[in-house]
């Protein structure tokens, strides 16, 4: 299994992408959003035993907030860059207004 992978998505102006992120042997499935020419990733975690699933963003990511998480703030940004990058070398790009 690769580190990123792409399960489904959209480019254009609201981009919508899926995918799966593998972070030593733990897989989050993730999902990318761009609105309004601003990108959010955010992976879905369970956060009980009840199977209950949490949105958890990764530009926002404190130990504290979800303890199926088990990195803090400066990882979730590398690894939100990370897949950024990766959804837009592999063709789903972000086409609207050009941002300065």
């Amino acid at each position: 299994m690769n580190k990123i992978e792409i399960i489904d998505g959209e480019d254009g102006e609201n981009r919508n992408v899926t995918g799966t992120y593998n972070l030593d042997n733990n897989v989050y499935e993730w999902e990318l959003e761009t609105d309004d020419g601003f990108t959010s990733i955010h992976f879905k975690v369970v956060i009980d035993d009840m199977g209950r699933i949490e949105n958890v963003n990764l530009e926002d990511v404190e130990d504290s907030d979800c303890p199926a998480i088990n990195f803090g703030e400066d990882e979730g940004i590398e690894i939100y860059d990370e897949i950024l990058d990766f959804v837009n070398d592999n063709g789903y790009d972000f086409i609207g207004e050009e941002f300065e």
